[in-house]
């Protein structure tokens, strides 16, 4: 799955509610939290299994399409160039600004 099949899946879903697309926004932050919040309880419950977290983790993931289609954010477009200041502050902070050949990563450039 890429990010243009869960914002389709997230449209989906806004297409199929009662309320479809003129829910508040801040109720899909709190939708938000919740899920989170059940990852959380995945994780800390030994009873749970890989694939009741899978689930919990598709669940955040659609709510974060929701929003992002919401706003009218690409996340095809903003999520690499959010990892590529990630990579570079990681490296700057805990490798003094030279790029460790041997992690392997594709954001060799600071």
């Amino acid at each position: 799955m890429n990010f243009d099949d869960l914002l389709q899946d997230a449209k989906e879903l806004c297409d199929l509610r009662p309320d479809g697309w003129t829910c508040d926004p801040l109720r899909d932050v709190v939708k938000l939290a919740e899920e989170t919040g059940e990852v959380a309880e995945c994780m800390v419950k030994s009873r749970k299994t890989k694939e009741d977290l899978g689930e919990e983790l598709s669940d955040v993931m659609v709510v974060i399409g929701v929003i992002a289609l919401r706003a009218g954010i690409n996340l095809n477009d903003v999520c690499p160039k959010k990892q590529e200041k990630r990579v570079q502050k990681i490296v700057k902070r805990f490798h003094g600004g030279v790029y460790p050949v041997e992690a392997g990563c594709t954001h060799q450039k600071i």
